[in-house]
Protein backbone atom coordinates (compact mmCIF):
# COMPACT_ATOMS: atom_id res chain seq x y z
CA UNK A 1 0.00 0.00 0.00
CA UNK A 2 1.24 3.28 -0.81
CA UNK A 3 1.89 6.19 1.24
CA UNK A 4 0.85 9.87 1.09
CA UNK A 5 3.84 11.30 -0.55
CA UNK A 6 5.25 8.51 -2.31
CA UNK A 7 6.25 8.84 -5.51
CA UNK A 8 5.29 6.74 -8.47
CA UNK A 9 5.44 6.28 -12.35
CA UNK A 10 1.87 6.11 -13.44
CA UNK A 11 1.83 4.72 -17.58
CA UNK A 12 3.62 6.27 -19.44
CA UNK A 13 3.09 9.51 -18.36
CA UNK A 14 6.08 10.29 -15.70
CA UNK A 15 7.00 10.78 -11.92
CA UNK A 16 3.58 11.55 -9.87
CA UNK A 17 3.35 11.45 -6.22
CA UNK A 18 0.60 10.44 -3.91
CA UNK A 19 -1.66 13.07 -3.14
CA UNK A 20 -4.18 11.64 -1.50
CA UNK A 21 -5.92 8.49 -0.37
CA UNK A 22 -9.62 8.15 -0.05
CA UNK A 23 -13.41 8.33 -1.48
CA UNK A 24 -13.79 10.51 -4.55
CA UNK A 25 -16.35 12.90 -5.18
CA UNK A 26 -17.39 12.57 -8.51
CA UNK A 27 -20.76 11.70 -9.49
CA UNK A 28 -19.97 9.25 -11.78
CA UNK A 29 -17.42 6.79 -9.51
CA UNK A 30 -18.67 4.39 -6.40
CA UNK A 31 -18.62 6.46 -3.36
CA UNK A 32 -17.52 3.69 -1.75
CA UNK A 33 -14.16 2.63 -2.97
CA UNK A 34 -10.43 3.43 -2.69
CA UNK A 35 -8.75 5.86 -4.89
CA UNK A 36 -5.21 6.95 -4.76
CA UNK A 37 -5.02 10.85 -5.86
CA UNK A 38 -1.80 11.22 -8.16
CA UNK A 39 -0.24 14.76 -9.04
CA UNK A 40 2.29 15.22 -11.20
CA UNK A 41 5.58 16.34 -10.55
CA UNK A 42 6.14 18.30 -13.35
CA UNK A 43 2.65 19.62 -14.44
CA UNK A 44 0.21 21.10 -11.57
CA UNK A 45 -2.60 20.80 -13.85
CA UNK A 46 -2.02 16.83 -14.22
CA UNK A 47 -4.11 14.45 -11.45
CA UNK A 48 -5.06 11.20 -11.90
CA UNK A 49 -7.09 8.60 -9.84
CA UNK A 50 -6.27 5.35 -9.76
CA UNK A 51 -7.96 2.67 -7.70
CA UNK A 52 -6.41 1.47 -4.70
CA UNK A 53 -6.98 -2.32 -5.54
CA UNK A 54 -5.76 -1.90 -9.32
CA UNK A 55 -1.90 -1.25 -8.90
CA UNK A 56 -1.29 -2.31 -12.85
CA UNK A 57 -0.85 1.39 -14.07
CA UNK A 58 1.19 2.32 -11.29
CA UNK A 59 4.65 1.41 -9.74
CA UNK A 60 7.75 2.31 -7.74
CA UNK A 61 9.80 4.38 -9.67
CA UNK A 62 13.55 2.81 -10.57
CA UNK A 63 16.37 3.23 -7.97
CA UNK A 64 19.58 4.83 -8.89
CA UNK A 65 21.49 1.49 -8.91
CA UNK A 66 18.45 0.22 -11.49
CA UNK A 67 19.02 3.45 -13.88
CA UNK A 68 22.40 3.13 -13.69
CA UNK A 69 22.16 -0.70 -14.85
CA UNK A 70 19.94 0.05 -17.12
CA UNK A 71 22.29 2.78 -18.58
CA UNK A 72 25.17 0.80 -18.47
CA UNK A 73 23.02 -1.55 -21.02
CA UNK A 74 21.56 1.04 -23.39
CA UNK A 75 23.86 -0.06 -25.83
CA UNK A 76 23.02 -4.23 -25.63
CA UNK A 77 19.27 -3.41 -25.70
CA UNK A 78 18.06 -4.49 -29.03
CA UNK A 79 15.61 -2.68 -31.42
CA UNK A 80 11.96 -3.95 -32.33
CA UNK A 81 11.24 -5.82 -35.51
CA UNK A 82 8.91 -4.54 -36.61
CA UNK A 83 8.01 -6.84 -39.72
CA UNK A 84 5.06 -4.90 -41.05
CA UNK A 85 4.10 -1.53 -40.98
CA UNK A 86 0.48 -1.49 -40.32
CA UNK A 87 1.35 -2.94 -37.28
CA UNK A 88 4.04 -0.41 -35.89
CA UNK A 89 1.95 1.51 -33.76
CA UNK A 90 0.15 -1.85 -32.20
CA UNK A 91 4.07 -3.13 -31.78
CA UNK A 92 5.37 -0.16 -29.62
CA UNK A 93 1.54 -0.19 -27.22
CA UNK A 94 2.67 -4.10 -26.97
CA UNK A 95 6.44 -3.57 -26.19
CA UNK A 96 5.07 -0.50 -23.68
CA UNK A 97 2.02 -1.99 -22.30
CA UNK A 98 3.95 -3.17 -18.52
CA UNK A 99 5.68 0.52 -18.24
CA UNK A 100 8.96 -1.12 -17.55
CA UNK A 101 11.94 1.67 -18.38
CA UNK A 102 13.34 -0.64 -20.22
CA UNK A 103 11.18 -1.45 -23.20
CA UNK A 104 10.46 2.18 -22.91
CA UNK A 105 13.92 1.88 -24.20
CA UNK A 106 13.70 -0.43 -27.01
CA UNK A 107 10.90 1.77 -28.23
CA UNK A 108 13.49 5.02 -28.60
CA UNK A 109 16.21 3.18 -29.90
CA UNK A 110 13.61 1.89 -32.79
CA UNK A 111 12.49 5.51 -33.40
CA UNK A 112 15.91 6.70 -33.01
CA UNK A 113 17.24 4.30 -35.77
CA UNK A 114 14.13 4.95 -38.18
CA UNK A 115 15.19 8.41 -37.84
CA UNK A 116 18.79 7.98 -38.98
CA UNK A 117 18.23 5.91 -41.49
CA UNK A 118 15.29 7.80 -43.22
CA UNK A 119 16.19 11.07 -42.52
CA UNK A 120 13.30 12.00 -40.95
CA UNK A 121 10.55 11.43 -38.49
CA UNK A 122 6.91 10.20 -39.07
CA UNK A 123 3.98 12.25 -36.91
CA UNK A 124 3.66 8.20 -35.46
CA UNK A 125 6.96 8.18 -34.07
CA UNK A 126 7.33 11.24 -32.95
CA UNK A 127 4.43 10.66 -30.75
CA UNK A 128 6.07 7.36 -29.06
CA UNK A 129 9.20 9.13 -29.09
CA UNK A 130 8.22 12.66 -27.16
CA UNK A 131 5.83 10.51 -24.83
CA UNK A 132 8.48 7.79 -23.78
CA UNK A 133 11.70 9.98 -23.81
CA UNK A 134 9.15 12.32 -20.95
CA UNK A 135 8.71 9.15 -18.73
CA UNK A 136 11.90 8.16 -19.06
CA UNK A 137 13.88 11.21 -18.12
CA UNK A 138 11.14 12.09 -15.78
CA UNK A 139 12.18 8.66 -13.83
CA UNK A 140 15.63 8.83 -14.24
CA UNK A 141 15.56 12.59 -12.88
CA UNK A 142 13.95 11.30 -9.91
CA UNK A 143 16.53 8.48 -9.46
CA UNK A 144 19.54 10.02 -9.99
CA UNK A 145 19.04 13.26 -8.60
CA UNK A 146 19.58 15.20 -11.95
CA UNK A 147 17.68 17.54 -13.75
CA UNK A 148 15.27 16.38 -16.14
CA UNK A 149 17.04 18.31 -18.99
CA UNK A 150 20.17 17.05 -18.10
CA UNK A 151 19.16 13.27 -18.35
CA UNK A 152 20.02 12.70 -22.35
CA UNK A 153 23.59 13.98 -21.88
CA UNK A 154 24.00 12.11 -18.24
CA UNK A 155 23.01 8.72 -20.41
CA UNK A 156 25.48 9.77 -23.42
CA UNK A 157 28.39 9.99 -20.54
CA UNK A 158 27.23 6.83 -18.68
CA UNK A 159 26.19 4.81 -21.13
CA UNK A 160 28.06 1.37 -21.82
CA UNK A 161 29.86 1.79 -18.20
CA UNK A 162 28.94 -0.88 -15.73
CA UNK A 163 28.79 -0.52 -12.35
Amino acid sequence: MLSRGDAVVYKCRGLYTVEDIGTLDFPSVDSKKQYYTLQSVEDERDRAYVPTDDDTNIRQPVSREEAMELIGRIEDIETLQIKNEKFREQEYKNCIADFCPENWVKVLKTTYKRIKSRGSITSLDRKYQMLLEHALYSEFSFALGVPAGSVPQFIEDHKGTRN
